[in-house]
């Protein structure tokens, strides 16, 4: 397939890099800043450009790797011919094209992408939507070329699965994040909570994750819990609402399975 990537991002370049080596043509790569848009382009034998409107409307996919705010606007501007146009988002709704293109679907990489992170294909799930049938398979198509766990999902499904993905990488990071400082302030170093959390991984690979919740609150042990509350208002008060807000859940996730 011919492919246009627009977005010289994490998420764009990522696919990228991963079309190509899977034996596509990326026919150009837009970005903002031509030095970032040329850099992408000659890792892939691409075209650079940074004026979106010089956008050639002659390949089969247009790949839209932008932040979620831009998607709307960005698509505007763009003229795909006869091509799809698809966006990597997991929160954007797909009808942010209706009304503007006839071809469209989303190309969502379930995943976390950083710049010095090289995501692994192999693994990640890769979830596709399409505007008719005809973009549902072409994307899908692109998808299975580059990805063996390809799903086919619709719109509800891709906002729960999104709020799902923000619950086990963003907030759990954010919990890492607090443990981290507490283990700073502390004077300690946080490798030793590094196997804690790689067992609490391996624990859900096998099981149901709510079946093997452990700590004080799945214990009901009210005397740690207050002895936790009182330790985090003296030390770090920004975390007893979080802290209390997370075991109050479990508490009542508890008494609902009784």
């Amino acid at each position: 397939m011919k492919i246009t990537i627009i977005g010289s991002g994490n998420v764009g370049t990522a696919l990228a890099k991963r079309i190509f080596s899977c034996g596509h043509l990326i026919h150009q790569i837009y970005s903002r800043e031509l030095a970032k848009a040329e850099t992408l382009a000659n890792a892939v034998n691409a075209a650079a450009t940074d004026d979106i409107k010089r956008l050639d409307p002659e390949s089969d996919i247009y790949i839209l790797a932008v932040n979620d705010d831009a998607i709307s606007a960005v698509s505007n501007i763009i003229n795909p011919g006869k091509g799809i146009l698809a966006h990597t988002s997991g929160a954007t709704s797909l009808r942010v094209f209706e009304g503007k293109h006839s071809n469209y679907g989303v190309f969502y990489p379930l995943q976390t992408f950083s710049a010095n992170l090289e995501p692994d294909f192999e693994e990640l799930p890769l979830c596709v939507t399409g505007s008719n049938s005809n973009s549902l398979e072409n994307l899908a198509q692109l998808a299975k070329s580059i990805c063996p766990n390809v799903y086919i999902i619709n719109e509800e499904q891709r906002k729960g699965l999104h709020v799902a993905a923000v619950f086990v990488n963003n907030f759990s990071n954010f919990l890492f994040s607090a443990a981290y400082d507490i283990c700073e302030k502390e004077n300690l170093d946080f490798n030793m909570l590094k196997p804690l959390i790689r067992q609490t991984i391996r624990k859900i690979e096998t099981e149901i994750p709510g079946q093997v919740q452990t700590g004080p609150a799945a214990r009901g042990d009210e005397g740690t819990i207050f002895n936790h509350l009182a330790w985090l208002d003296e030390h770090n008060p920004d975390l007893s609402p979080i802290y209390k807000m997370l075991t109050t859940s479990i508490l009542n996730i508890k008494r609902l399975k009784k």
